[in-house]
């Protein structure tokens, strides 16, 4: 083959490294702000971070994860869930105010194989504003096996997007990759009615950012449906 290095200088087509435009970096959007958290996230949420949502049964966590939601769809974005138990339920969170229109769910049949290799395709993916995953419920030892580079590799994935993974367990998973983790736990129940004929009509749950200790927890009031 010619060597045809001295032509190229003179063909205009071809340019010096040193002579092409500088690109920036694609804005990321803005944080996602959620109205009820804004003593313990003055910022919103950031958006290319993993947030944990985390505390037992009945903690409010779930709640928590649906207000996420709504006011994500309702800014018009689409989002997912990852549901490891099938546990999801439309029409509860259709009342907490999330679009199911603009909502994808991934029913992964209690298999945590499927859970962590569907969430890995949909932050690959990309074009989501925020992926719920679900592992509430799961035993400790299933839990355990999830290797701590997955929390990592989802964290590159989603830097510098406008996606946020939100992870909804019995206890903290993500650990140092997580941006925000949020601890949540039931304070007080109201019930409607008179014994012995009573029913749920709602809560108060405090949720607590862990990595900032100096922040007050924030009572959340949360309307059963």
């Amino acid at each position: 083959m010619a060597n045809l290095s001295p032509v190229l200088p003179s063909d205009p087509r071809w340019k010096r490294a040193v002579e092409l435009p500088q690109t920036t970096p694609q804005t990321v959007s803005n944080p996602l702000h959620i109205p009820a958290l804004n003593h313990l996230l003055l910022n919103g949420l950031n958006r290319g971070a993993l947030v944990e949502a985390s505390g037992p049964r009945s903690s409010g966590k779930t709640s928590l994860c649906m207000h996420i939601l709504a006011r994500a769809t309702q800014n018009g974005e689409v989002c997912a869930v990852v549901d490891l138990h099938n546990s999801f339920h439309p029409d509860s969170a259709a009342a907490s105010g999330v679009q199911l229109d603009r909502l994808l769910w991934i029913r992964c049949q209690c298999n945590p194989d499927y859970t962590m290799k569907a969430t890995d395709l949909l932050l690959h993916a990309g074009g989501f504003g925020v992926v719920l995953l679900d592992l509430s419920e799961a035993q400790t030892r299933i839990l355990n096996r999830i290797p701590i580079s997955y929390w990592y590799r989802f964290q590159r994935a989603i830097q510098n997007t406008p996606t946020i993974l939100l992870i909804c367990a019995d206890a903290p998973q993500a650990k140092a990759a997580s941006r925000d983790s949020l601890n949540c736990q039931a304070k007080s129940f109201s019930w409607s009615g008179q014994q012995p004929f009573t029913r749920l009509c709602g809560m108060t749950t405090i949720a607590r950012q862990r990595k900032l200790a100096a922040i007050h927890p924030e009572p959340l009031q949360i309307s059963v449906a």
